[in-house]
């Protein structure tokens, strides 16, 4: 089918060979479209590495072009990135989604810190292709290997079979790696824009066991196989002496029907179709390239050195001609031939402080001696015209310079008499001009690392997204659980994943003191001025706090402590919505506080004092009515016994026992009165002497902690010492009182 004459996808049938047909169309066109640049990148790469067989033969050469793309990538990619991951809606209180983004920031960060990733090689390598031929391109892909495995089979209490047993298999490693793309092995379907583009695919060269292993024996004989050749091989810096034969094959990704094609050149058919195997927003397993000079008009890359290939070519025929200019300007001269050997001789043979014979003197002096017998070429204007193109090469140095952005202040050169003002002013122009490819760099490595996340959230499993981490030795393990599960489940476009262009570029460890130095004055003043502030009107500290965040904000180097501002305004807040805790009291307050606190605590042992002692004297009067009503029935029983005798005189010697056991009891009765009154007297003894309260106070806190009675004088109160006396009645005691025993006949 001719070119440009595709109006449908139906125009291929869907089978293996119409969609070989229809790729092979495609691929073909989009060689035709970027023959151009190829061409030129070969060029470029060929003076890049100034490939030449006659060195200082004919053309003499300053490779600028090498030096300036060297001081450009070291200033653009002197050191790995850092990824920067956060969700878009900073909410203080969302812990799990902080912990996710601290996950995700650990595995992306990982890439770049893991010896073995290819990550850095892949970036250093694609910026060096966008700087030197004006494209650089990377490639994401998921890799997972697995082990088969035997699931047991399930069976109930009874030994019945419930599920038999069957073989699986389980993910051992998995990994996102990053393959560096060579700029002439990536395609895209031609279109003015990237957001245009239908398909995008890159080439490899894969061997007769390599196609085998991924398509299977009977794909890989249709492939042929031949050493690696591309178009226009003159310049070709490729490897020209491999002694495998390999196939070429594209691996092309179609946004139009999501889906992966594997074709071969010189293939009939198709080699492998998959539905979207990664399953990204963009679909694309590969950023937009890092492209320069691209317009609107057509997405074609135009690299740098074509903006100045002109003014390199000049610098090249300056340099040459000085060359020629420098071997011609010597000394030469004629001399006269009658004057015999001795002129020439004094150059070829006289040595230091030797001195030539002359034959005869007087003719050679009256001849006007050496001056009369020798002259020598004129180099004067020889000189003066080196001079005139060393100047000229110095403004066609600026010159270049000028075109491609790099200064003389970033190439380490200076004049001693600009003051360091202008120093300054020209390092902050210049770097100003650099801003540019540095946001270009990060914004391609940004998309690189957000395919890569992509990639993660939906395929990794959750233990290896732990386990890379390492968060469960973070004091976030209790979040763990929900971080993943919010990465499994939310799109990743809620998060931002930034990468600080500075952070690839090399450290100026001066600035960097400078800039710290800078941000604690700033700081440290702002603090000065608003803590009386604060004092005096405790709500303003939070308004007060995210001004201070708002400044801070402003210093690059005050990323590292800004979470640790957020946690003292949410820590402001917190204690504002509580209430306010009542003033402390003074000293004198606190003083007073623990003496009325010391009388409460004697008043309120006193009270239970006077319990005891009433409760005591309660007893007693109940022992007084409990004999007193003893006593009484013995007087009954008295009489009784009376009338028993005086009506049966006969029954006195049962009389007689009975009064016996009458008077057991009552002098049982009289020892409970005796031991009562001598319990008395001791209780009485205990209460009335005198007692003096003593606080026993806490040694640290001053706190009471008890009130002891000691015993102030050994001497009893007054009203206890007459009561032991008889001056003064005891307290109510029951008086044995027993009644008079009969005669009783023998």
């Amino acid at each position: 089918m001719e070119q440009g004459k595709i109006t449908s996808a139906s125009d291929f049938k869907d089978t293996p060979q119409g969609l070989a047909q229809r790729w092979n169309t495609e691929i073909s066109a989009a060689k035709q479209e970027l023959t151009k640049f190829h061409e030129d990148a070969k060029r470029i790469v060929h003076r890049y590495l100034d490939k030449r067989d006659d060195f200082g033969r004919d053309q003499s050469r300053v490779n600028l072009f090498w030096s300036t793309m060297q001081v450009l990538l070291s200033m653009l990619y002197a050191r790995p990135p850092r990824a920067d991951v956060s969700r878009s809606w900073q909410d203080s209180e969302d812990d799990e989604a902080r912990v996710a983004g601290t996950i995700m920031q650990r595995l992306l960060n990982r890439s770049f810190d893991d010896n073995v990733s290819p990550w850095d090689a892949t970036v250093r390598n694609g910026i060096e292709d966008w700087l030197t031929v004006g494209m650089g391109q990377m490639w994401l892909r998921y890799e997972v290997k697995t082990e088969p495995y035997t699931i047991e089979a399930v069976v109930d209490e009874m030994g019945n079979e419930l599920s038999p047993a069957s073989e699986a298999e389980r993910i051992t490693e998995e990994d996102a790696p990053c393959d560096y793309v060579y700029w002439d092995d990536f395609f895209w379907s031609p279109a003015r824009t990237w957001s245009e583009v239908r398909w995008v695919a890159r080439r490899v060269y894969m061997t007769k066991d390599q196609l085998v292993e991924r398509f299977g024996k009977d794909i890989a004989s249709v492939v042929p196989l031949s050493r690696p050749t591309r178009e226009g091989n003159v310049r070709e810096e490729n490897p020209q002496n491999d002694p495998w034969n390999k196939g070429e094959v594209f691996e092309i990704w179609c946004k139009e029907n999501k889906k992966v094609y594997w074709y071969a050149k010189g293939a009939d058919v198709i080699l492998d179709v998959k539905d979207d195997p990664l399953g990204l927003e963009n679909f694309f397993p590969c950023p937009k390239p890092l492209i320069a000079n691209a317009t609107t008009s057509n997405f074609m890359p135009r690299a740098d050195y074509i903006m100045a290939q002109d003014q390199f070519n000049e610098l090249d025929e300056i340099n040459t001609r000085i060359t020629w200019l420098t071997r011609a300007a010597k000394i030469a001269g004629v001399y006269d031939k009658t004057a015999g050997d001795s002129v020439g001789r004094m150059f070829s043979q006289a040595s230091e402080n030797q001195l030539i014979p002359v034959d005869n003197w007087a003719m050679f002096a009256e001849a006007g001696g050496v001056k009369g017998k020798i002259d020598f070429a004129p180099i004067d204007q020889v000189v003066n015209c080196i001079n005139q193109l060393r100047q000229y090469r110095q403004d066609k140095v600026m010159q270049i310079y000028e075109v491609l952005g790099v200064s003389d202040v970033m190439r380490g050169s200076s004049k001693a008499s600009e003051t360091a003002t202008a120093q300054q002013i020209k390092a902050q122009y210049g770097s100003t001009r650099v801003q540019l490819k540095q946001f270009y760099i990060a914004e391609w490595i940004c998309n690189g690392l957000r395919i890569k996340a992509e990639i993660i959230c939906k395929h990794f499993q959750p233990e290896t997204m732990v386990k890379r981490s390492n968060i469960e030795r973070t004091p976030d393990v209790q979040f763990v659980p929900g971080a993943i599960a919010l990465l499994k489940n939310e799109e990743m476009a809620e998060y931002r994943i930034n990468v600080e262009a500075d952070s690839m570029a090399a450290l100026d460890w001066a600035a960097e003191r400078d800039a710290a130095v800078q941000f604690l004055q700033g700081m440290g003043a702002f603090v000065s001025q608003v803590a009386p502030m604060a004092q005096q009107n405790p709500e303003a500290a939070p308004i007060l706090m995210k001004l201070l965040q708002w400044g801070v904000a402003k210093f690059r180097v005050s990323t590292e402590i800004e979470s640790v501002l957020d946690q003292a305004i949410a820590s402001m807040n917190q204690k504002l919505q509580t209430p306010p805790q009542p003033p402390q009291p003074t000293i004198e307050q606190q003083i007073e506080m623990q003496k009325i606190q010391s009388n409460e605590k004697i008043a309120m042992m006193e009270s239970e004092t006077d319990k005891e002692i009433a409760a005591l004297k309660g007893t007693i009067d109940l022992q007084k009515i409990e004999m007193q009503a003893k006593m009484d029935q013995m007087t009954e029983q008295f009489s009784t016994i009376k009338d028993m005798l005086s009506m049966n005189p006969e029954s006195g010697q049962k009389l007689g026992e009975l009064l016996d056991n009458v008077s057991s009891i009552a002098q049982g009765a009289l020892q409970t009165q005796l031991d009562t009154q001598q319990q008395m007297r001791a209780v009485m003894e205990a209460v009335g002497k005198k007692k003096r309260r003593v606080p026993i106070r806490d040694p640290q806190t001053g706190d009471i902690l008890e009130v002891r009675e000691m015993d102030d004088e050994p001497d009893l109160l007054p009203g206890t010492q007459a009561a032991l006396a008889g001056g003064a009645p005891l307290p109510p005691a029951v008086t044995p009182q027993v009644a008079p025993q009969p005669q009783m006949p023998i």
